[in-house]
């Protein structure tokens, strides 16, 4: 079910699967996707209420161009006030690439609301020593994996080269290495990018990265005292492994599940992504 909803910070669309009497269970997508990234796993989600909101700036949900509001942590206020709408006063939560920054902001905010916590493909918000160890290795190539990020913090520069082109910019990135991303997923995820200011929007998301690490700086030394999963598709040439080095340091109680596959890991292999969820939030 897909349905549209309004909160004191926007309008924000939300897909839900499963039984509203159960445990629920938000699920936050990252870039370029939208939140029917979660669709194939759904069906894997069955023990729990699935839901999977569109972020701010992307899917069918507010394109607001306050550049401010794409700071992480107004993006987590954004989750909070759906989760609040929707009655919610404790879930489990996870999320995915910028999803999962998302969700670590969260953690910080209001921790006592979230069950459990799930974080797939997203360097840890304070673990300084694996961003640390990830940056010794992806200098020796000038960053070249994370190129992209670069040309959509520049002002205007994206607005000018994709618009006509957010077909091919979408298709480009939508590539799975230990399977295809499932073709009805990449066209929802044109459609989306479509959408008048969403070049705009989620490049917003890029250009306050200084701002978010800035903060991040502030969490350095604290730990989340939530318990946390890590799935990591250790194919991923963007959130290489190395950011995991430290990690233990970060949160009271964690556990990491590796998975042979690309950054794009719940496209990619969604049964498996699913399965490491359920076991993970069923267990005491």
């Amino acid at each position: 079910m897909k349905k549209s909803i309004t909160t004191p910070r926007g309008i924000f669309n939300i897909r839900m699967y499963g039984d509203s009497s159960k445990t629920p269970l938000i699920l936050v997508h990252g870039w370029p996707q939208t939140s029917y990234c979660w669709h194939h796993a759904a069906p894997y989600l069955s023990d729990f209420y699935l839901i999977a909101p569109d972020i701010r700036g992307m899917g069918d949900s507010n394109r607001e161009l306050d550049i401010k509001l794409y700071e992480k942590d107004e993006m987590a206020k954004d989750l909070f006030a759906i989760a609040d709408e929707l009655g919610l006063e404790k879930f489990y939560l996870g999320g995915h690439d910028w999803g999962a920054a998302i969700v670590q902001e969260m953690a910080f905010l209001q921790p006592e609301r979230i069950k459990k916590l799930l974080i797939l493909n997203m360097l840890i918000i304070n673990n300084a020593m694996g961003q640390n160890k990830a940056a010794e290795v992806l200098v020796k190539y000038l960053f070249r994996s994370s190129w992209y990020q670069f040309f959509m913090s520049i002002e205007q520069f994206p607005e000018a080269i994709l618009a006509g082109k957010e077909d091919i910019w979408v298709r480009f990135f939508s590539r799975g290495i230990s399977n295809p991303i499932p073709e009805d997923a990449i066209q929802e995820y044109i459609r989306c990018y479509k959408i008048p200011n969403t070049i705009t929007t989620t490049s917003n998301i890029y250009r306050t990265i200084s701002k978010d690490r800035k903060r991040w700086k502030t969490y350095e030394g604290k730990t989340i005292n939530i318990p946390t999963k890590i799935i990591h598709g250790v194919l991923d040439p963007v959130i290489i492994k190395e950011y995991l080095v430290g990690v233990e340091d970060c949160f009271e109680q964690v556990e990491i599940t590796l998975l042979k596959g690309g950054h794009f890991i719940v496209d990619e292999q969604p049964e498996a992504v699913a399965n490491a969820i359920t076991e993970f939030l069923k267990s005491d």
